[in-house]
């Protein structure tokens, strides 16, 4: 049987500032299509090469969703990550908006079990639909990974 890990905390730092959020959602896809051929290495070992004609592609999306609340502590996120995507608009080159993306899960017992970090830029902030009731406006955000080779995964 699988164990599933359900974080009872995350935090989520944008460039050094932390993101106040009331509710997590996450769907993170990481893809790196190589394709590699087993093949004998001149020291008669197992060699694994990249296959001729393919490249390397690696791809990675990261939602958050940020749903605002009556107290209004998620307003300062909301309007941080709008303000982020205003400016990515008017930058000229990545080194403007390029910035370290972190986000951290932890147990209940609030120690960490979980982080992934990665330089990148808010690439959409959208917002979803109300379900029937639910007075409250959510707004879904969108990271890019701008360098794949800062992408890690720890513990």
């Amino acid at each position: 049987m699988a164990e599933t890990l359900v974080p009872a905390f995350v935090d989520i730092t944008y460039g050094g500032t932390s993101l106040n959020i009331a509710d997590f959602k996450a769907s993170i896809k990481n893809d790196n299509s190589t394709q590699f051929e087993k093949c004998m290495a001149p020291s008669h070992s197992n060699g694994y090469l990249l296959r001729k004609g393919v490249s390397v592609r690696q791809d990675g999306d990261f939602y958050v969703i940020v749903t605002q609340t009556n107290d209004g502590k998620q307003d300062d996120t909301i309007k941080f990550l709008q303000d982020k995507k205003k400016a990515i608009n008017a930058a000229k080159k990545p080194a403007d908006y390029c910035e370290s993306i972190v986000i951290t899960c932890k147990d209940p017992g609030e120690q960490q079990f979980l982080s992934l970090s990665f330089s990148g830029y808010i690439k959409e902030i959208k917002t979803l639909p109300t379900k029937k009731g639910n007075e409250f406006i959510s707004y879904m955000a969108e990271f890019e990974i701008f360098d794949p080779l800062t992408f890690k995964i720890e513990n």
